[in-house]
């Protein structure tokens, strides 16, 4: 699912509740970027996992945004999220949207995951969430 061997590790070991060794790894990581879209859906798992819900949220949308913003993707030679991961990353918003009962964004993220289109959700957010911006990394 992931395109580097270290990040695999990291959800493994999040898969499997270490949480403190994720935390480490992930610390150690920082290297590929705190904007590269594979690590923030990590921080949003190890988040989530620690009760940050909303912190995880922004993490997962940040990820979304960089992953669909083709500037910031090229100017830090990222490569493009693996369609698993993609996959994974909508269903975790969704499961995150359900659980605190925000059923607009949640059905927004349906439609992008069916449309394999984010660019309408992303629209959305930077209207009504306008702290996700990425004019300042580009």
């Amino acid at each position: 699912m992931f395109k580097k061997k270290e990040l695999e590790t990291v959800y493994d070991l999040l898969i499997k509740k270490e949480l403190s060794q994720a935390n480490n790894l992930l610390i150690n990581l920082r290297q590929f970027g705190v904007l590269h879209p594979e690590y923030l859906f990590l921080m949003s798992l190890f988040l989530m996992e620690t009760g940050r819900t909303y912190l995880a949220i922004d993490s997962l949308l940040l990820s979304l945004k960089v992953d669909n913003t083709p500037e910031v993707m090229k100017k830090n030679n990222f490569e493009g999220t693996t369609e698993k991961l993609v996959e994974k990353r909508y269903e975790t918003l969704i499961s995150i949207f359900e659980k605190i009962k925000i059923s607009d964004l949640k059905n927004m993220v349906i439609q992008a995951k069916e449309k394999n289109d984010a660019s309408e959700f992303l629209e959305h957010l930077s209207k009504v969430m306008p702290g996700i911006r990425l004019k300042n990394k580009l």
